[in-house]
């Protein structure tokens, strides 16, 4: 019988690094280490410590699949105590505050009662107002919104890679190549420093440079070394995030292209081709209740269909811009 206060210490390091570190088809070493060899406790060492060997086996499934996989595993699902679980779960967002929409379901309701509510609301008590819709009339929303997109991907593709260019999604290859020489270039100047004070600790031993000389030097390469590694974090980061919303994107262009006719939503295409929705308080203002919706699709984010006069001038532009002829 184990004790009541046993954690697993392995639980924790295991689960944080299946997300991020273990890339279909590649190796990664050295991801933990000991004290010293008479301490057999284990410790994660950190990311930027790690050597990454990619392509060292076929990989099970693509890699655009396994980041996508990682990014819906951040929005962790709880059932309600019915067992049911909302289609758009972790998902539905509140437009003021920015707090996640529970899902709220019980015996008492039937399917086409169940409805989200803003988290911070607490029954008018919270920090926000109800932000409120039921699941039925958002999956009627988003469905249209899906057919509308798809249709027009179907038709008018090229215009809708136009006008991702225009929102700079799909037009940012020289930034992310830039990106990734500058943090290529940050990495050969930290192991370069590291070798160089190496050299200034040799000559500081031999008494070729002064104990003072020494101690100057060494505190310069070492605050440059530190600049180097917080600039080299946030440059991977902006990195990642920008190969992951051109991976998005073709995930998405895949996903309508295959969805010819799509008649009723389920999880997974919600899944593949929705980032975030998020919920405006409703307006009675008219005499009727309206709720806004914003739908942020996968790579693309809100995208308003264009009209049959602004097709006609985004064609135009198109053939002005390339020289090439688009016919629908």
């Amino acid at each position: 019988m184990r004790h009541p206060n046993y954690t697993n210490p392995y639980h924790k390091d295991r689960c944080k690094d299946s997300g991020k570190s273990a890339v279909p088809g590649c190796t990664v070493n050295f991801k933990t280490t000991t004290v010293s060899y008479k301490v057999h406790k284990k410790y994660v060492r950190p990311e930027n410590e790690w050597q990454i060997i990619p392509n060292t086996q076929e990989a099970i499934i693509s890699e655009e699949q396994w980041l996508r996989v990682q990014e819906i595993r951040e929005n962790r699902i709880r059932p309600t105590a019915t067992g049911r679980v909302g289609m758009f779960s972790g998902l539905v967002y509140c437009y003021d505050c920015g707090a996640k929409l529970d899902f709220c379901a019980s015996k008492n309701l039937k399917p086409n009662q169940e409805f989200y509510r803003c988290s911070k609301y607490k029954s008018n008590r919270g920090e926000c107002q109800i932000h409120y819709i039921r699941e039925e009339t958002l999956q009627k929303i988003v469905l249209k919104a899906v057919q509308g997109l798809a249709a027009f991907v179907q038709d008018y593709e090229p215009v809708f890679l136009y006008l991702m260019e225009k929102k700079s999604i799909y037009s940012r290859k020289q930034e992310q190549v830039s990106l990734e020489n500058a943090v290529r270039n940050a990495h050969n100047r930290i192991t370069e420093i590291d070798r160089i004070i190496a050299r200034l600790y040799e000559d500081n031993i031999a008494g070729k440079i002064t104990d003072e000389r020494y101690i100057k030097l060494a505190d310069g390469y070492e605050a440059e070394q530190k600049n180097l590694s917080r600039q080299v974090v946030s440059d991977e980061e902006r990195l990642s995030k920008m190969k992951q919303t051109t991976i998005d994107l073709r995930l998405l262009l895949k996903t309508l292209r295959e969805c010819t006719d799509i008649q009723e939503l389920n999880r997974e295409i919600v899944n593949r081709l929705i980032r975030r929705i998020e919920i405006h308080n409703n307006d009675k203002s008219s005499g009727h209740c309206h709720v806004q919706v914003d739908i942020y699709f996968t790579g693309a984010g809100m995208i308003d269909i264009p009209t049959e006069q602004e097709m006609a001038a985004l064609m135009d532009e198109i053939q002005n811009a390339k020289g090439t002829e688009i016919s629908a």
